[in-house]
């Protein structure tokens, strides 16, 4: 067998043990089913330019652009190369959250962030959470985002993840955000320092008056 061959064999064989042995920690739930919360909550900060218009379909354009870069070990880049970046929401559950959001910026006050908490059912003992948080400050819109599908299971006599915590990570994720019209974003990532110590989730800073602008003309141009 080829020396190039044999190696492959090897990392595939360490990958497939690495998996089985996965013990990364996992919280439980209560029930697994398809959920979306969203509230305003009040922030340290109290300058975000809340009340805010922006319609269900205009905060589906916006997040329709996002996309979630997962960040891949070299063993896995070695045997599959990086991984491509996924949405934030399929469309489905986009037309879910969307009104939620625009409701939701309407409703909040200055000193108001929206947090959101999106379950979707994969099974009858697991659920996927995809959560974070949003404001709006000017022509920017800010999103974080604290877990992406991240794996809850429904293990009796545990204590169950609190849905009402979305900014709470439920399990470690190690993953950026980026946005598809590259030419609109003010500010992607946390600093350095935040990154090497884990202590922000990734966010995402965008000009959405401007992107939804250069939208609304490239419709009139069609």
């Amino acid at each position: 067998m080829p020396t190039k061959t044999r190696l492959l064999c090897f990392l595939g064989v360490v990958m497939l043990t690495l998996t089985a042995c996965d013990v990364r920690y996992r919280v439980a739930a209560d029930s697994a089913r398809d959920e979306v919360v969203v509230r305003a909550i009040p922030s340290a900060a109290s300058a975000y330019d809340h009340p805010v218009r922006l319609s269900a379909q205009e905060i589906h354009d916006i997040l329709r652009e996002v996309r979630v870069q997962f960040t891949s070990n070299w063993l896995q880049r070695l045997i599959t190369g990086p991984l491509d970046a996924v949405p934030l929401f399929d469309d489905e559950t986009l037309a879910r959250v969307a009104p939620s959001l625009s409701e939701a910026l309407v409703l909040a006050g200055a000193g108001d962030r929206i947090v959101f908490y999106v379950a979707q059912r994969r099974a009858s003992d697991r659920r996927d959470v995809t959560s974070g948080a949003l404001f709006v400050k000017g022509q920017s819109l800010t999103l974080t985002v604290t877990n992406h599908q991240n794996r809850v299971d429904v293990v009796p006599g545990l204590t169950a993840y609190d849905r009402q915590a979305p900014e709470v990570a439920v399990a470690p994720q190690q993953f950026s955000l980026v946005f598809g019209k590259s030419a609109f974003v003010i500010y992607q990532e946390g600093d350095a320092i935040s990154r090497l110590l884990d202590t922000a989730p990734p966010t995402l800073m965008v000009d959405y008056a401007r992107f939804l602008a250069s939208t609304s003309q490239s419709a009139r141009l069609r």
